[in-house]
């Protein structure tokens, strides 16, 4: 049986992903291993989201109640990943990644022996994915595998 890795975010340029996989490559052979890249909020000293957590700037209260919402957050996305591959009846396990997005991604791929990556785009403009780097962009380049890059495309009646 061969391995699929699948990325995932809990957005929905990652479900896009998940079922563009199911639709239009997935074989009775493979095994699907849904990889959750777990992201922990950050604040700056005004409360905002900033990206960095700093004790001195809101204190250790601010950052336990934080770490504790985005726990809850991660499991329930788990939880979700994990409904797909139920619901689609797919062979496979859901799995939690930690670090750097990209980096997690080809390390589980290569330690896994996945046969493929699919991953979602959220296309970023050329200045932001240059100034702030994409997961997708860094997966492709540095994949030994071959990537499923599938770019969801919002609907006009879609709200940013």
């Amino acid at each position: 049986m061969k391995n699929v890795l699948i990325a995932m975010d809990g957005s929905k340029q990652s479900v896009f992903a998940f079922n563009q996989y199911v639709k239009t490559l997935h074989q009775a052979d493979k095994y699907v291993i849904a990889a959750l890249c777990a992201e922990y909020t950050g604040v700056d000293s005004g409360g905002e989201s900033a990206g960095v957590l700093s004790i001195t700037q809101v204190g250790f209260d601010v950052i336990e109640g934080l770490l504790q919402e985005d726990e809850k957050r991660i499991l329930s996305t788990l939880n979700d990943i994990e409904s797909l591959l139920i619901e689609n009846q797919l062979e496979g396990e859901v799995i939690r990644l930690e670090g750097i997005p990209g980096v997690a991604i080809i390390s589980k791929a290569r330690e896994v022996n996945a046969s493929m990556i699919v991953i979602g785009s959220r296309g970023f403009g050329r200045i932001r994915r240059t100034l702030m780097g994409s997961v997708s962009n860094f997966v492709v380049h540095h994949s030994p595998v071959p990537v499923a890059l599938c770019k969801y495309e919002k609907r006009a009646t879609e709200v940013p």
